[in-house]
Protein backbone atom coordinates (compact mmCIF):
# COMPACT_ATOMS: atom_id res chain seq x y z
CA UNK A 1 0.00 0.00 0.00
CA UNK A 2 1.32 3.25 -1.02
CA UNK A 3 1.70 6.06 1.26
CA UNK A 4 -0.72 8.59 0.39
CA UNK A 5 -1.04 12.42 0.90
CA UNK A 6 -3.60 13.27 1.88
CA UNK A 7 -4.63 10.28 3.26
CA UNK A 8 -8.11 11.09 2.24
CA UNK A 9 -9.82 11.82 -0.68
CA UNK A 10 -12.37 14.13 -1.19
CA UNK A 11 -15.99 12.74 -1.14
CA UNK A 12 -16.72 14.88 -4.28
CA UNK A 13 -13.62 13.93 -6.47
CA UNK A 14 -14.50 12.51 -9.71
CA UNK A 15 -14.71 9.61 -9.97
CA UNK A 16 -11.97 8.62 -11.95
CA UNK A 17 -9.64 9.84 -9.43
CA UNK A 18 -11.12 8.29 -6.80
CA UNK A 19 -10.76 5.06 -8.52
CA UNK A 20 -7.09 6.18 -9.22
CA UNK A 21 -6.81 6.64 -5.35
CA UNK A 22 -7.80 3.71 -4.31
CA UNK A 23 -5.83 1.53 -6.65
CA UNK A 24 -2.69 3.31 -5.67
CA UNK A 25 -3.35 3.34 -1.88
CA UNK A 26 -4.08 -0.92 -1.79
CA UNK A 27 -2.16 -2.19 -5.01
CA UNK A 28 0.59 -4.14 -2.92
CA UNK A 29 3.28 -3.30 -5.27
CA UNK A 30 3.35 0.17 -4.47
CA UNK A 31 4.21 -0.56 -0.93
CA UNK A 32 7.01 1.58 -1.16
CA UNK A 33 5.75 4.61 -3.09
CA UNK A 34 4.60 7.65 -1.98
CA UNK A 35 1.74 9.35 -4.06
CA UNK A 36 0.61 13.33 -3.55
CA UNK A 37 -2.56 13.92 -4.55
CA UNK A 38 -5.06 17.73 -5.09
CA UNK A 39 -7.88 18.58 -6.68
CA UNK A 40 -6.25 21.63 -7.82
CA UNK A 41 -3.01 22.30 -6.77
CA UNK A 42 -3.35 25.78 -8.00
CA UNK A 43 -5.92 26.65 -5.19
CA UNK A 44 -3.69 25.85 -2.33
CA UNK A 45 0.27 26.40 -3.41
CA UNK A 46 1.55 30.02 -4.84
CA UNK A 47 4.82 28.47 -5.72
CA UNK A 48 3.90 25.50 -8.69
CA UNK A 49 1.72 26.93 -11.61
CA UNK A 50 -0.49 24.09 -13.06
CA UNK A 51 -2.65 21.53 -11.95
CA UNK A 52 -1.08 17.93 -11.06
CA UNK A 53 -4.03 15.13 -9.62
CA UNK A 54 -1.14 12.87 -8.69
CA UNK A 55 2.20 13.00 -8.11
CA UNK A 56 3.69 9.59 -7.55
CA UNK A 57 7.04 9.17 -6.66
CA UNK A 58 8.57 5.83 -7.69
CA UNK A 59 11.66 4.58 -6.12
CA UNK A 60 14.43 3.83 -8.28
CA UNK A 61 12.58 4.71 -10.89
CA UNK A 62 11.77 8.36 -10.81
CA UNK A 63 9.09 10.94 -10.61
CA UNK A 64 5.51 10.69 -12.58
CA UNK A 65 2.59 13.42 -12.11
CA UNK A 66 -0.48 12.19 -13.87
CA UNK A 67 -3.23 13.76 -15.24
CA UNK A 68 -7.12 12.07 -14.56
CA UNK A 69 -9.59 12.86 -16.98
CA UNK A 70 -13.15 11.05 -15.61
CA UNK A 71 -15.61 11.46 -18.82
CA UNK A 72 -16.22 8.44 -20.61
CA UNK A 73 -16.22 10.03 -23.69
CA UNK A 74 -13.22 12.30 -25.15
CA UNK A 75 -12.36 13.21 -28.59
CA UNK A 76 -10.21 15.80 -30.40
CA UNK A 77 -11.17 17.27 -33.17
CA UNK A 78 -9.36 20.09 -34.93
CA UNK A 79 -6.47 20.49 -32.54
CA UNK A 80 -9.71 21.39 -29.89
CA UNK A 81 -10.63 18.49 -27.10
CA UNK A 82 -13.68 17.41 -26.09
CA UNK A 83 -14.91 16.19 -22.71
CA UNK A 84 -18.10 13.95 -22.29
CA UNK A 85 -21.40 16.08 -23.78
CA UNK A 86 -20.04 19.54 -22.95
CA UNK A 87 -19.78 20.71 -26.36
CA UNK A 88 -17.55 23.59 -25.48
CA UNK A 89 -14.03 22.79 -27.30
CA UNK A 90 -10.46 23.05 -25.20
CA UNK A 91 -7.54 23.92 -26.74
CA UNK A 92 -4.81 23.26 -23.78
CA UNK A 93 -5.26 19.35 -23.83
CA UNK A 94 -4.30 17.12 -21.23
CA UNK A 95 -1.16 16.08 -22.10
CA UNK A 96 0.22 19.65 -22.35
CA UNK A 97 -1.63 20.25 -18.52
CA UNK A 98 0.63 16.86 -17.14
CA UNK A 99 3.73 18.03 -18.75
CA UNK A 100 3.18 21.37 -17.72
CA UNK A 101 2.32 20.66 -14.12
CA UNK A 102 5.33 17.98 -14.36
CA UNK A 103 7.96 20.79 -15.36
CA UNK A 104 6.65 22.94 -13.02
CA UNK A 105 7.18 20.69 -10.24
CA UNK A 106 10.73 19.52 -10.81
CA UNK A 107 11.50 23.09 -11.54
CA UNK A 108 10.29 24.09 -7.83
CA UNK A 109 12.12 20.81 -6.16
CA UNK A 110 15.66 21.59 -8.31
CA UNK A 111 15.29 25.10 -6.50
CA UNK A 112 15.17 23.88 -3.39
CA UNK A 113 16.98 20.45 -3.77
CA UNK A 114 19.61 20.74 -6.95
CA UNK A 115 21.47 17.66 -6.28
CA UNK A 116 18.17 15.93 -7.20
CA UNK A 117 18.44 17.15 -10.76
CA UNK A 118 19.54 13.92 -12.04
CA UNK A 119 15.95 12.31 -11.48
CA UNK A 120 13.70 11.28 -13.80
CA UNK A 121 10.54 13.33 -14.35
CA UNK A 122 7.52 12.63 -16.10
CA UNK A 123 3.96 12.81 -17.06
CA UNK A 124 1.44 10.84 -18.20
CA UNK A 125 -2.44 11.12 -18.57
CA UNK A 126 -5.59 8.36 -17.80
CA UNK A 127 -8.80 7.91 -18.95
CA UNK A 128 -10.10 5.46 -16.68
CA UNK A 129 -13.54 4.72 -18.40
CA UNK A 130 -12.93 5.83 -22.08
CA UNK A 131 -10.65 4.91 -25.21
CA UNK A 132 -8.03 6.31 -26.03
CA UNK A 133 -7.56 9.43 -28.61
CA UNK A 134 -5.31 8.83 -31.53
CA UNK A 135 -1.46 9.93 -31.21
CA UNK A 136 -0.86 12.99 -33.23
CA UNK A 137 3.29 12.72 -32.65
CA UNK A 138 2.78 15.14 -29.55
CA UNK A 139 2.64 12.71 -27.14
CA UNK A 140 4.30 9.02 -26.77
CA UNK A 141 1.66 5.94 -27.14
CA UNK A 142 2.93 4.50 -23.88
CA UNK A 143 1.80 7.96 -22.22
CA UNK A 144 -1.67 7.37 -22.87
CA UNK A 145 -3.54 5.22 -20.20
CA UNK A 146 -6.92 4.61 -21.80
CA UNK A 147 -10.07 2.24 -20.63
CA UNK A 148 -8.32 -0.79 -21.76
CA UNK A 149 -5.21 -0.41 -20.67
CA UNK A 150 -6.42 0.53 -17.36
CA UNK A 151 -8.37 -2.45 -17.04
CA UNK A 152 -6.05 -4.69 -18.38
CA UNK A 153 -3.27 -4.72 -15.62
CA UNK A 154 -2.82 -3.38 -11.78
CA UNK A 155 -2.15 0.16 -12.21
CA UNK A 156 1.36 -0.62 -10.47
CA UNK A 157 2.20 -2.42 -13.29
CA UNK A 158 0.92 0.20 -16.03
CA UNK A 159 3.08 3.09 -14.13
CA UNK A 160 6.20 1.28 -14.10
CA UNK A 161 5.92 0.93 -17.13
CA UNK A 162 5.00 4.37 -18.19
CA UNK A 163 8.33 5.58 -16.38
CA UNK A 164 10.52 2.52 -17.46
CA UNK A 165 9.63 4.12 -21.04
CA UNK A 166 10.64 7.50 -19.96
CA UNK A 167 14.27 5.66 -18.67
CA UNK A 168 14.30 4.37 -21.81
CA UNK A 169 13.23 7.52 -24.37
CA UNK A 170 15.83 9.52 -22.37
CA UNK A 171 19.06 6.66 -22.55
CA UNK A 172 18.10 6.81 -26.72
CA UNK A 173 18.28 10.24 -26.84
CA UNK A 174 21.50 10.88 -24.82
CA UNK A 175 20.19 13.02 -22.63
CA UNK A 176 23.09 14.68 -20.85
CA UNK A 177 21.74 14.70 -17.28
CA UNK A 178 20.57 11.44 -17.67
CA UNK A 179 22.30 7.92 -15.97
CA UNK A 180 20.64 5.01 -17.19
CA UNK A 181 22.64 2.93 -14.39
CA UNK A 182 21.11 5.66 -11.72
CA UNK A 183 18.69 4.13 -9.02
CA UNK A 184 17.33 7.53 -7.91
CA UNK A 185 15.38 8.39 -6.53
CA UNK A 186 16.61 6.64 -3.52
CA UNK A 187 14.35 5.90 -0.62
CA UNK A 188 15.51 8.81 1.39
CA UNK A 189 15.20 11.13 -1.47
CA UNK A 190 11.40 10.10 -2.02
CA UNK A 191 11.01 10.94 1.23
CA UNK A 192 12.48 14.21 1.17
CA UNK A 193 10.96 14.64 -1.94
CA UNK A 194 7.61 14.44 -0.48
CA UNK A 195 8.47 16.78 2.82
CA UNK A 196 9.14 19.30 -0.11
CA UNK A 197 6.29 18.96 -2.21
CA UNK A 198 3.30 17.80 0.54
CA UNK A 199 2.66 21.29 1.76
CA UNK A 200 1.74 22.19 -1.07
CA UNK A 201 -0.78 19.06 -1.54
CA UNK A 202 -1.92 19.65 2.05
CA UNK A 203 -4.38 22.34 3.11
CA UNK A 204 -6.08 23.22 6.31
CA UNK A 205 -9.55 21.71 6.48
CA UNK A 206 -11.96 23.35 8.74
CA UNK A 207 -14.06 21.21 11.18
CA UNK A 208 -17.38 21.79 9.36
CA UNK A 209 -15.49 20.90 5.91
CA UNK A 210 -14.65 17.70 7.83
CA UNK A 211 -17.79 17.05 9.21
CA UNK A 212 -19.64 17.27 5.73
CA UNK A 213 -17.20 15.06 4.03
CA UNK A 214 -16.84 12.60 6.71
CA UNK A 215 -20.69 12.47 6.40
CA UNK A 216 -20.23 11.74 2.44
CA UNK A 217 -17.23 9.03 3.58
CA UNK A 218 -19.58 7.49 5.67
CA UNK A 219 -22.59 6.58 3.10
CA UNK A 220 -19.91 5.38 1.04
CA UNK A 221 -18.49 2.67 3.49
CA UNK A 222 -21.94 1.62 4.06
CA UNK A 223 -22.64 1.23 0.42
CA UNK A 224 -20.22 -1.51 0.13
CA UNK A 225 -21.56 -3.15 3.42
CA UNK A 226 -25.17 -3.56 2.12
CA UNK A 227 -23.84 -6.26 0.07
CA UNK A 228 -24.87 -7.84 2.80
CA UNK A 229 -28.42 -7.76 2.42
CA UNK A 230 -28.27 -8.47 -0.95
CA UNK A 231 -26.66 -11.93 -0.19
CA UNK A 232 -29.11 -12.13 2.55
CA UNK A 233 -31.77 -11.33 -0.01
CA UNK A 234 -33.34 -14.61 -0.75
CA UNK A 235 -33.63 -15.63 2.58
CA UNK A 236 -36.84 -14.37 4.52
CA UNK A 237 -35.44 -14.23 8.27
CA UNK A 238 -31.76 -13.24 8.70
CA UNK A 239 -29.48 -12.01 11.86
CA UNK A 240 -26.92 -9.88 10.99
CA UNK A 241 -24.66 -9.71 14.02
CA UNK A 242 -21.15 -7.61 14.46
CA UNK A 243 -19.55 -4.79 16.66
CA UNK A 244 -20.08 -1.02 17.29
CA UNK A 245 -19.22 0.49 14.39
CA UNK A 246 -20.14 -2.17 11.71
CA UNK A 247 -23.10 -0.21 10.08
CA UNK A 248 -25.84 -2.24 11.54
CA UNK A 249 -28.45 0.19 12.30
CA UNK A 250 -27.46 2.32 8.35
CA UNK A 251 -28.33 -2.29 6.79
CA UNK A 252 -31.34 -2.00 8.69
CA UNK A 253 -32.23 1.34 7.62
CA UNK A 254 -31.65 -0.35 4.33
CA UNK A 255 -33.56 -3.44 5.04
CA UNK A 256 -36.66 -0.55 5.58
CA UNK A 257 -36.65 1.02 2.39
CA UNK A 258 -35.98 -2.52 0.32
CA UNK A 259 -39.45 -3.71 2.70
CA UNK A 260 -41.14 -0.44 1.70
CA UNK A 261 -40.66 -0.44 -2.05
CA UNK A 262 -42.11 -3.79 -2.07
CA UNK A 263 -45.23 -2.88 -0.57
CA UNK A 264 -45.06 -4.85 2.32
CA UNK A 265 -46.17 -3.24 5.87
CA UNK A 266 -43.68 -3.27 8.54
CA UNK A 267 -42.69 -2.95 11.71
CA UNK A 268 -39.15 -1.43 12.32
CA UNK A 269 -38.41 -1.17 16.17
CA UNK A 270 -35.51 -1.03 18.35
CA UNK A 271 -35.16 -0.44 22.08
CA UNK A 272 -33.90 2.84 23.02
CA UNK A 273 -35.50 6.01 23.08
CA UNK A 274 -33.33 8.76 21.22
CA UNK A 275 -32.11 5.96 18.45
CA UNK A 276 -35.72 5.73 17.95
CA UNK A 277 -36.53 9.05 17.37
CA UNK A 278 -33.51 9.39 14.86
CA UNK A 279 -34.85 6.19 13.07
CA UNK A 280 -38.65 7.64 13.15
CA UNK A 281 -37.43 10.80 11.34
CA UNK A 282 -35.07 8.69 9.15
CA UNK A 283 -38.17 6.76 7.93
CA UNK A 284 -41.02 9.51 8.01
CA UNK A 285 -41.11 9.13 4.20
CA UNK A 286 -42.13 5.73 4.31
CA UNK A 287 -44.88 6.25 6.41
CA UNK A 288 -47.82 4.43 6.80
CA UNK A 289 -46.25 1.12 5.12
CA UNK A 290 -43.57 1.32 7.59
CA UNK A 291 -43.94 2.07 11.32
CA UNK A 292 -41.40 3.21 13.62
CA UNK A 293 -41.35 3.22 17.11
CA UNK A 294 -39.64 1.51 20.17
CA UNK A 295 -40.20 -1.84 21.90
CA UNK A 296 -42.01 -0.18 24.65
CA UNK A 297 -44.06 2.23 22.66
CA UNK A 298 -45.45 0.04 20.70
CA UNK A 299 -46.71 -2.03 23.53
CA UNK A 300 -48.30 1.20 25.17
CA UNK A 301 -49.88 1.42 22.09
CA UNK A 302 -51.66 -2.16 21.31
CA UNK A 303 -52.16 -1.93 25.26
CA UNK A 304 -54.36 1.89 25.21
CA UNK A 305 -51.93 3.50 27.49
CA UNK A 306 -50.41 6.54 27.72
CA UNK A 307 -46.91 6.91 27.51
CA UNK A 308 -47.24 9.99 29.79
CA UNK A 309 -48.48 8.24 32.56
CA UNK A 310 -46.10 5.88 33.06
CA UNK A 311 -42.46 8.04 32.34
CA UNK A 312 -41.80 6.90 36.23
CA UNK A 313 -42.58 3.50 36.66
CA UNK A 314 -40.60 0.79 37.54
CA UNK A 315 -38.33 -1.85 35.75
CA UNK A 316 -41.17 -4.40 36.35
CA UNK A 317 -43.59 -2.56 34.87
CA UNK A 318 -41.56 -2.33 31.76
CA UNK A 319 -39.56 -5.40 31.54
CA UNK A 320 -43.02 -7.64 32.60
CA UNK A 321 -46.41 -5.77 32.91
CA UNK A 322 -46.30 -3.90 30.20
CA UNK A 323 -45.39 -6.83 27.63
CA UNK A 324 -48.47 -9.23 29.50
CA UNK A 325 -50.65 -6.09 29.50
CA UNK A 326 -49.69 -5.93 25.77
CA UNK A 327 -50.17 -9.88 24.85
CA UNK A 328 -53.32 -9.71 26.70
CA UNK A 329 -54.65 -7.10 24.44
CA UNK A 330 -54.07 -8.92 21.16
CA UNK A 331 -54.88 -12.42 22.28
CA UNK A 332 -58.30 -11.11 23.49
CA UNK A 333 -58.74 -9.38 19.85
CA UNK A 334 -60.69 -12.31 17.69
CA UNK A 335 -59.55 -10.14 14.83
CA UNK A 336 -55.89 -9.24 16.09
CA UNK A 337 -54.61 -10.79 12.98
CA UNK A 338 -55.53 -7.75 10.61
CA UNK A 339 -52.92 -5.63 12.82
CA UNK A 340 -50.26 -8.20 12.06
CA UNK A 341 -46.97 -7.32 9.98
CA UNK A 342 -45.54 -8.57 7.08
CA UNK A 343 -42.59 -8.09 8.17
CA UNK A 344 -40.24 -6.65 11.59
CA UNK A 345 -37.14 -4.69 11.74
CA UNK A 346 -35.32 -4.71 14.66
CA UNK A 347 -31.98 -2.85 15.62
CA UNK A 348 -30.11 -2.97 18.67
CA UNK A 349 -31.96 -6.77 19.29
CA UNK A 350 -29.22 -7.35 22.13
CA UNK A 351 -31.40 -5.33 24.39
CA UNK A 352 -35.03 -7.30 23.34
CA UNK A 353 -33.57 -10.60 24.26
CA UNK A 354 -36.37 -11.24 26.65
CA UNK A 355 -39.19 -13.99 26.50
CA UNK A 356 -41.97 -11.52 27.10
CA UNK A 357 -40.92 -9.15 24.36
CA UNK A 358 -40.08 -12.06 22.17
CA UNK A 359 -43.76 -13.25 22.86
CA UNK A 360 -45.45 -9.56 22.02
CA UNK A 361 -43.01 -9.49 18.64
CA UNK A 362 -43.89 -13.14 17.64
CA UNK A 363 -47.84 -12.18 18.04
CA UNK A 364 -47.05 -8.93 16.25
CA UNK A 365 -45.59 -10.43 13.08
CA UNK A 366 -47.37 -12.97 10.42
CA UNK A 367 -46.51 -16.34 10.37
CA UNK A 368 -44.79 -15.45 13.92
CA UNK A 369 -40.60 -15.33 14.18
CA UNK A 370 -40.34 -19.24 13.34
CA UNK A 371 -42.05 -18.57 9.67
CA UNK A 372 -42.66 -14.94 9.01
CA UNK A 373 -40.16 -12.58 7.69
CA UNK A 374 -38.08 -10.25 9.93
CA UNK A 375 -34.22 -8.99 10.04
CA UNK A 376 -32.23 -8.89 12.94
CA UNK A 377 -29.25 -6.37 14.01
CA UNK A 378 -27.22 -6.82 17.25
CA UNK A 379 -23.94 -6.62 18.46
CA UNK A 380 -24.57 -9.72 20.79
CA UNK A 381 -20.79 -9.49 22.15
CA UNK A 382 -20.60 -6.03 23.76
CA UNK A 383 -23.79 -4.65 23.72
CA UNK A 384 -26.14 -5.93 25.90
CA UNK A 385 -25.90 -3.79 29.23
CA UNK A 386 -29.58 -4.26 29.64
CA UNK A 387 -29.57 -7.52 30.71
CA UNK A 388 -31.44 -8.54 33.16
CA UNK A 389 -33.29 -11.50 32.76
CA UNK A 390 -32.67 -11.88 28.87
CA UNK A 391 -32.08 -15.00 27.32
CA UNK A 392 -28.53 -16.26 25.34
CA UNK A 393 -27.93 -15.29 21.62
CA UNK A 394 -27.37 -19.03 21.06
CA UNK A 395 -30.54 -20.10 22.94
CA UNK A 396 -32.49 -17.46 20.94
CA UNK A 397 -31.21 -18.64 18.02
CA UNK A 398 -32.12 -22.23 18.45
CA UNK A 399 -35.13 -22.48 20.68
CA UNK A 400 -36.71 -19.32 18.79
CA UNK A 401 -35.88 -19.22 15.49
CA UNK A 402 -34.85 -22.69 14.64
CA UNK A 403 -30.72 -21.60 13.34
CA UNK A 404 -31.36 -19.09 10.76
CA UNK A 405 -28.89 -17.77 8.53
CA UNK A 406 -26.74 -15.41 10.41
CA UNK A 407 -24.46 -12.50 8.85
CA UNK A 408 -21.34 -11.39 10.80
CA UNK A 409 -20.69 -7.68 9.97
CA UNK A 410 -16.79 -6.83 10.94
CA UNK A 411 -15.23 -3.92 8.86
CA UNK A 412 -16.18 -0.67 11.15
CA UNK A 413 -16.90 2.21 8.82
CA UNK A 414 -17.43 4.49 11.62
CA UNK A 415 -14.57 4.96 14.12
CA UNK A 416 -10.88 5.81 12.78
CA UNK A 417 -8.65 3.02 13.97
CA UNK A 418 -7.27 4.94 16.71
CA UNK A 419 -10.37 5.05 18.21
CA UNK A 420 -11.07 1.34 17.13
CA UNK A 421 -7.72 0.30 18.77
CA UNK A 422 -9.02 1.91 22.55
CA UNK A 423 -12.04 -0.11 21.80
CA UNK A 424 -10.07 -3.16 21.42
CA UNK A 425 -7.58 -2.58 24.63
CA UNK A 426 -9.72 -0.60 27.09
CA UNK A 427 -13.28 -2.13 25.96
CA UNK A 428 -12.21 -5.41 25.70
CA UNK A 429 -13.27 -6.06 22.00
CA UNK A 430 -11.94 -9.42 20.73
CA UNK A 431 -12.22 -10.41 18.31
CA UNK A 432 -11.28 -7.32 16.80
CA UNK A 433 -12.68 -5.86 13.87
CA UNK A 434 -11.53 -7.74 10.31
CA UNK A 435 -10.61 -4.24 8.60
CA UNK A 436 -10.93 -0.70 9.90
CA UNK A 437 -12.34 1.21 6.99
CA UNK A 438 -11.83 4.77 7.94
CA UNK A 439 -8.24 6.42 6.91
CA UNK A 440 -6.03 7.27 10.07
CA UNK A 441 -6.56 10.97 10.72
CA UNK A 442 -3.64 10.76 12.93
CA UNK A 443 -5.45 11.96 16.11
CA UNK A 444 -4.95 10.03 18.97
CA UNK A 445 -8.03 10.41 22.02
CA UNK A 446 -7.33 12.17 24.65
CA UNK A 447 -7.18 11.14 28.08
CA UNK A 448 -7.38 13.52 30.79
CA UNK A 449 -6.86 12.76 34.56
CA UNK A 450 -8.67 14.47 37.47
CA UNK A 451 -8.58 14.19 41.09
CA UNK A 452 -11.77 15.53 41.91
CA UNK A 453 -15.19 16.28 40.47
CA UNK A 454 -13.94 20.16 40.02
CA UNK A 455 -11.05 19.40 38.30
CA UNK A 456 -12.69 17.51 35.90
CA UNK A 457 -15.21 20.19 35.19
CA UNK A 458 -12.70 22.98 34.72
CA UNK A 459 -10.54 20.40 32.34
CA UNK A 460 -14.09 19.39 30.46
CA UNK A 461 -14.28 22.94 30.20
CA UNK A 462 -11.09 23.57 28.23
CA UNK A 463 -11.20 20.92 26.09
CA UNK A 464 -14.69 22.12 24.54
CA UNK A 465 -13.31 25.56 24.44
CA UNK A 466 -9.99 23.79 22.39
CA UNK A 467 -12.74 22.19 20.38
CA UNK A 468 -14.58 25.74 19.61
CA UNK A 469 -11.51 27.76 18.56
CA UNK A 470 -10.73 25.45 16.23
CA UNK A 471 -13.45 25.52 14.98
CA UNK A 472 -15.80 22.92 15.56
CA UNK A 473 -19.61 23.54 17.02
CA UNK A 474 -21.55 23.12 20.06
CA UNK A 475 -24.09 20.72 18.30
CA UNK A 476 -21.02 18.72 17.25
CA UNK A 477 -20.72 17.61 20.80
CA UNK A 478 -21.77 15.12 23.12
CA UNK A 479 -20.85 14.47 26.81
CA UNK A 480 -21.09 11.03 27.88
CA UNK A 481 -21.16 9.40 31.11
CA UNK A 482 -21.94 6.14 32.90
CA UNK A 483 -23.91 7.69 35.56
CA UNK A 484 -26.80 10.67 36.05
CA UNK A 485 -25.87 12.95 38.07
CA UNK A 486 -22.59 13.63 35.99
CA UNK A 487 -20.28 16.05 35.18
CA UNK A 488 -22.59 17.53 32.19
CA UNK A 489 -24.79 18.05 35.04
CA UNK A 490 -22.38 20.35 36.89
CA UNK A 491 -21.68 22.56 33.90
CA UNK A 492 -25.42 22.50 33.40
CA UNK A 493 -25.60 24.45 36.72
CA UNK A 494 -22.53 26.41 35.42
CA UNK A 495 -23.98 30.49 35.04
CA UNK A 496 -21.66 31.03 31.62
CA UNK A 497 -22.47 26.66 30.32
CA UNK A 498 -25.89 26.33 31.77
CA UNK A 499 -27.24 27.51 28.06
CA UNK A 500 -24.90 25.72 26.40
CA UNK A 501 -25.72 22.21 27.03
CA UNK A 502 -29.16 20.74 26.89
CA UNK A 503 -29.90 16.99 27.10
CA UNK A 504 -29.81 14.93 24.40
CA UNK A 505 -33.39 14.23 23.98
CA UNK A 506 -34.34 17.98 24.44
CA UNK A 507 -31.74 18.07 21.51
CA UNK A 508 -32.01 22.38 21.99
CA UNK A 509 -30.51 24.10 18.86
CA UNK A 510 -26.54 25.61 19.26
CA UNK A 511 -26.35 23.29 22.36
CA UNK A 512 -24.23 20.75 23.32
CA UNK A 513 -25.95 17.66 24.36
CA UNK A 514 -25.49 14.95 27.31
CA UNK A 515 -26.93 11.87 28.17
CA UNK A 516 -25.76 8.98 29.69
CA UNK A 517 -24.07 6.25 27.75
CA UNK A 518 -27.28 3.73 27.78
CA UNK A 519 -29.42 6.69 26.26
CA UNK A 520 -27.35 7.20 23.50
CA UNK A 521 -26.67 3.64 22.42
CA UNK A 522 -27.15 2.98 18.58
CA UNK A 523 -25.77 6.86 17.96
CA UNK A 524 -23.00 8.53 17.19
CA UNK A 525 -21.34 12.01 17.37
CA UNK A 526 -18.18 14.21 15.80
CA UNK A 527 -17.00 14.51 19.02
CA UNK A 528 -17.59 12.22 22.26
CA UNK A 529 -16.36 13.37 25.61
CA UNK A 530 -17.10 10.28 28.23
CA UNK A 531 -16.62 11.39 31.75
CA UNK A 532 -16.67 10.15 35.30
CA UNK A 533 -14.94 7.19 34.61
CA UNK A 534 -14.05 6.50 38.00
CA UNK A 535 -13.57 2.42 37.92
CA UNK A 536 -12.89 0.09 34.93
CA UNK A 537 -12.54 -3.17 36.91
CA UNK A 538 -15.96 -5.30 35.98
CA UNK A 539 -16.65 -6.80 32.44
CA UNK A 540 -20.11 -4.56 32.64
CA UNK A 541 -17.87 -1.44 32.92
CA UNK A 542 -15.81 -2.26 30.19
CA UNK A 543 -18.72 -2.70 27.95
CA UNK A 544 -20.07 0.45 29.07
CA UNK A 545 -16.57 2.22 28.31
CA UNK A 546 -16.35 0.51 24.99
CA UNK A 547 -20.11 1.48 24.22
CA UNK A 548 -19.28 5.04 25.06
CA UNK A 549 -15.82 5.27 22.97
CA UNK A 550 -16.99 3.46 19.64
CA UNK A 551 -19.73 6.60 19.36
CA UNK A 552 -17.13 8.71 18.38
CA UNK A 553 -16.72 10.04 14.58
CA UNK A 554 -13.99 12.25 14.63
CA UNK A 555 -12.49 13.27 18.15
CA UNK A 556 -12.64 11.39 21.58
CA UNK A 557 -11.49 12.57 24.81
CA UNK A 558 -11.96 10.51 27.95
CA UNK A 559 -12.27 11.69 31.63
CA UNK A 560 -11.02 9.22 34.78
CA UNK A 561 -10.76 9.49 37.41
CA UNK A 562 -7.10 8.69 39.93
CA UNK A 563 -9.06 6.03 41.12
CA UNK A 564 -9.53 4.55 38.19
CA UNK A 565 -5.60 4.63 36.71
CA UNK A 566 -4.36 1.84 38.61
CA UNK A 567 -8.06 -0.53 36.70
CA UNK A 568 -6.48 1.05 33.00
CA UNK A 569 -2.70 0.77 33.82
CA UNK A 570 -4.01 -3.34 34.50
CA UNK A 571 -5.64 -3.71 31.29
CA UNK A 572 -3.26 -2.23 29.34
CA UNK A 573 -0.09 -3.81 30.63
Amino acid sequence: MAIMYPSTISAGSPPGETEIFRRLKNDPETADWIVLHSLDIANHISQVSGEADFVVIIPGKGVLCLEVKSHSKISRKDGSWYYGKDSTPETRGPFKQASSAMHSIRNYLIQKRPDFSRIVFWSAVVFPYASGVANTGEWHSWQQIDKARFCAQPLSRVLNSVIDNARNFLATKCAGWFCGESTEPYAEQCKIIAEILRPSFEYFEAPRSRVKRLEEELKIYTDEQIRAIDYMEPNPRVVFTGPAGTGKTLLALEAARRAYNAGRKTLFVCFNNLLGRWLKEQTSVFTPKIKTSTLHSIMLETAGLKHEDYVSSSDHFWHSELPAKAIDVLLENPGYTDCQFEEIIIDEAQDMLKNPYLDFMDLLLRGGLAAGRWRIFGDFEKQNIFNSGHITMEAFLEKRIHLPPVCALRENCRNTPRVAEYAKQLGGLEPFYSRILRPDDRIDPEFHYYRNLTEQKQKVIQFVTCLLQEGFQLKDIILLSTKKDSCAQLLAEDVEWKHRLSPADKSVAGCAGFCTVHTFKGLEAPVIILTDIEHLDSQNRQDIFYIGVTRALQRLAVFVSNSAKKDIDKIML
